[in-house]
């Protein structure tokens, strides 16, 4: 049994989804958007109530935006922090684990998510830079903050044992 200093595995991971969440919404106003941080979470709640109800929805659907973004980031937190102890390899090299693991994230999200969202996605206007950009963002703003988190919490249990 973990003594009272050890960190709790839950309030970690809320740790590890709100770092990720921030920086990704960070890099997503700056790199995406010029600054345009409205615009950035009208879209995120355009995928639940369209395109026309979010961008006339005002600070409302900018809120509801914001609320699902964070909502994504500690799914796919808690997904890790599940898979981390079901698979020894995550537990191996956390650059390449999050390197793979935001490639997963924007396969999810570009794959199964956007196309069950009420966002028309034209599949046909896929780049590779697009991918590549999206897909460095999800790595180092999403999947890095999240692995290492979760390594850390590892650490600092060995650390009180």
């Amino acid at each position: 049994m973990l003594n009272k200093k050890s960190p709790n595995l839950l309030l970690t991971g809320i740790l590890a989804a709100l770092i990720a969440g921030t920086l990704d919404a960070l890099a997503a106003v700056f790199i995406l958007a010029h600054g345009q941080a409205a615009s950035v979470f009208h879209y995120i709640a355009a995928a639940a109530i369209g395109l026309q109800a979010s961008f006339g929805g005002g600070n409302g659907t900018v809120l509801l935006g914001l609320a699902i973004h964070y909502l994504i980031a500690g799914i796919f937190t808690w997904l890790f922090f599940i898979l981390y102890n079901k698979i020894a390899a995550l537990r191996k090299n956390a650059g390449l684990i999050a390197f793979i693991y935001g490639i997963v994230i924007w396969l999810i999200m570009n794959l199964l998510v956007l196309p069950l969202s009420k966002i028309n996605i034209d599949f046909h206007r896929f780049t590779f830079k697009g991918f590549a950009i999206g897909a460095a963002i999800l790595i180092v703003f999403v999947a890095l903050p999240i692995v290492l988190t979760r390594y850390w919490y590892e650490n600092q249990k060995v650390k009180v044992k």
